[in-house]
C-alpha cells in the first residue's frame, strides 16, 4: 500500500530561505522490508499563505508525489 506523508519544512534540502515547503514522503508496504520513505514532490508556498492555500499545495503535492512514485515504479518493472 503506497502511502504519502505530508511534511511541512522550512528547508527543502537544496533551498532555504523563500516560504515553507509541503514535501510528499512516500513509503510503500507492498516490498518486505517496507520501501523507506522518499521525497518524490515539493512545492513552496509563502510564509504568509492561509489554511486554504496551504491545503491546496497539500493535494497538488500529495497527488504529484504518488504519480512520481508509480512512474517510477512502473519505469523500473518494463
Amino acid at each position: 500500500m503506497i502511502r504519502v506523508k505530508i511534511r511541512h519544512e522550512r528547508d527543502n534540502r537544496t533551498e532555504y530561505g523563500y516560504g515553507v515547503y509541503v514535501n510528499g514522503y512516500v513509503t510503500d508496504s507492498q516490498f518486505d522490508p517496507p520501501f523507506e520513505p522518499g521525497l518524490y514532490a515539493s512545492e513552496c508556498v509563502p510564509f504568509n499563505a492561509n489554511d486554504e492555500r496551504i491545503k491546496r499545495a497539500e493535494r497538488r503535492v500529495r497527488q504529484n508525489a504518488r504519480r512520481a512514485y508509480l512512474r517510477e515504479w512502473n519505469k523500473d518493472r518494463q
